[in-house]
This record gives C-alpha cells, sequence and structure tokens, in this order.
C-alpha cells in the first residue's frame, strides 16, 4: 500500500481538507449533475482513509439528489466535494482543489459515460461505466 496525505483547498483558502489513505485514482464523472456543478465533467478522488476537513463549518452542503450531497466553500463557493448521504465517509474531493497534482494518475475510469456530451472527449483508453452500472455499483456497497 502507498499510505498518502494529500492536501487541498478552495480558490479563497476558507476551507483547507487533507485526504488520507492510499494513493487516490482519478475518476471522471460526465452525468448532468456534475456538470452543471463543476462547470464541466467532475475530476474527482476517493480517499480510501477519508478528508478531514480543517473547518468543517466553512463547507456548505447542500442536498443535490436523494442519494447524494455537494459540499462547496462559503465564502468562494468553490465546487470542492461529493458524498453519499446515507454513508457521510464515502466522500470524494474535486481533484482541481488539490495542493499538488504531480502525484496523480491518469484517469482510471469514466462514470456515466452515456451522459457525456458530444462536445469534448478525453484521450486514453480507461474504463467507462454507463449510469446504470455506475447506480448498480453503488447499491452493492
Amino acid at each position: 500500500m502507498n499510505q498518502q496525505k494529500m492536501t487541498g483547498q478552495c480558490h479563497c483558502g476558507a476551507v483547507e481538507y487533507t485526504g488520507l489513505g492510499d494513493l487516490p485514482e482519478l475518476h471522471c464523472c460526465h452525468c448532468p449533475d456534475c456538470m452543471r456543478w463543476a462547470g464541466g465533467p467532475l475530476m474527482a478522488l476517493h480517499f480510501s482513509g477519508g478528508i478531514q476537513i480543517a473547518d468543517p463549518a466553512a463547507v456548505n452542503w447542500y442536498q443535490s439528489s436523494d442519494w447524494a450531497e455537494r459540499g462547496s466553500c462559503k465564502t468562494c463557493g468553490s465546487a470542492l466535494f461529493w458524498r453519499l448521504r446515507a454513508d457521510h465517509g464515502m466522500t470524494v474531493a474535486t481533484a482541481g482543489s488539490l495542493d499538488r497534482h504531480e502525484k496523480l494518475s491518469p484517469i482510471a475510469e469514466h462514470i456515466y459515460i452515456d451522459a457525456k456530451p458530444p462536445w469534448y472527449d478525453f484521450a486514453g483508453d480507461a474504463p467507462c461505466l454507463t449510469s446504470t452500472e455506475f447506480l448498480a455499483r453503488l447499491q452493492g456497497r
């Protein structure tokens, strides 16, 4: 195992966090909710050891669907976190909010590939899951 501590923050610095655990894989979500929230495909990381937020009160959480919440900075509005409502331990952080990016590997997986608009594309051959396949995986947790 390659245990890591990776730090990140919002644009203004009011929200700082540390991601713990194995070096996370980069995942890319193409669902309409992520596209609207992040302004494009959501590049996100799931830290196996969880995420420690220095000042949880600085994060604005809102319910974005029946089963998920999104967290952003209360001050600058930066999109930072996504989590399952039923299991707040499963939280992902936006890749762009990391302080350093050089340890990240290429995209490990695309999800909601059936919702990806035709106006952008990615190089590489990362596995692609449809919305149905991804939701089935979540229910199998």
